[in-house]
């Protein structure tokens, strides 16, 4: 399943703002029919009605509203991204792999913080799963990657890592799921449920099937594998059905509902690390300041002097 346009989020959220598709047209200076088209497409994602359509305007159904909330949100963060990309004042902008997980759980706001700190440096962006984020590191075509470490993975030569913090998957429970009656989900009840989760190839979903595999269980299918976080998050709520999403994922839409439960006996936690090739101190000075800030942040000092880090 592929991840929503920006375009397609825009269009959602001025409609469901304005109650108006003729309005949300005219607000955006796009034909109605255009507007309408992405609307569609938008919904299609979702696997769910966002609206309900009536002569007198739209209104947002529960999914919908799920969806308008992770929605503002996500576009506030990439406005302001947008304007630290298009910053004119530095000819070449330090480029940056990373997974989606890195990107969503904490690298926006270090992102838009480090845009105040450093008004003249531009960073351009790239979303990889973390195999894909060290290739481009290797390949010379990124300057730094933040990935997930795979602890059976045999570190490419030249090219230097750095722990920064530890993420762990969970299992984000909707309201009114049976599995709200657990304390910890019996590894066999995960094992045979369809649940959702990002594309099978990534770091998260390797880790959560290698772990139930040495326990002899085989997980079954997912319900859906879908790239965002934002439609996971409406398609668990709407659907009522449970996702594997990182932990501060789930503490960040606590509020729509979202409960964390783990497994029984199993933890699926996992380092990211910065990566980047050669010496850090002959890297682009651009590329040095970002690394440098990176690795200055608490949870990156913690996480490297082995202390737990909290997040506020």
């Amino acid at each position: 399943m592929r991840e929503p346009e920006l375009a397609e989020l825009r269009a959602f959220c001025a409609a469901a703002t304005l109650g108006s598709i003729a309005g949300a047209a005219r607000s955006l200076n796009v034909s109605q029919p255009a507007l309408s088209k992405r609307l569609r497409t938008l919904e299609a994602v979702a696997g769910r009605a966002l609206f309900e359509r009536t002569s007198r305007g739209v209104t947002l159904t529960l999914a919908g509203t799920h969806l308008y909330r992770a929605a503002r949100r996500l576009l506030d963060d990439a406005d302001s991204i947008q304007v630290l990309m298009q910053n004119p004042a530095v000819a070449t902008p330090v480029r940056m792999a990373c997974s989606p997980a890195a990107v969503e759980g904490r690298l926006t706001p270090v992102l838009v913080d480090l845009a105040q700190v450093e008004p003249g440096l531009s960073v351009e962006l790239i979303t990889a799963n973390s195999g894909l984020a060290r290739q481009l590191v290797r390949e010379g075509r990124s300057d730094l990657a933040i990935a997930a470490r795979d602890a059976n993975r045999v570190p490419a030569e030249g090219v230097m890592e750095k722990v920064i913090w530890r993420d762990e998957i969970v299992v984000a429970v909707p309201p009114g799921h049976a599995w709200l009656s657990f304390d910890e989900i019996p590894p066999a009840a995960l094992s045979a449920t369809p649940v959702l989760q990002r594309d099978p190839s990534s770091h998260a979903s390797q880790l959560v099937t290698a772990a139930l595999e040495r326990l002899g269980l085989s997980p079954a299918r997912p319900e859906a594998a879908i790239g965002s976080t934002t439609v996971l998050v409406a398609r668990s709520l709407a659907a009522g059905i449970p996702a594997l999403l990182p932990l501060v994922t789930v503490r960040e839409y606590a509020s729509l509902g979202l409960e964390v439960r783990r497994v029984q006996g199993l933890r699926f936690e996992r380092d990211f690390a910065l990566v980047w090739s050669g010496v850090l101190s002959d890297l682009p000075r651009s590329v040095q300041v970002v690394a440098e800030y990176i690795l200055d942040l608490p949870f990156a000092r913690s996480r490297r002097a082995g202390r737990p880090y909290r997040d506020a």
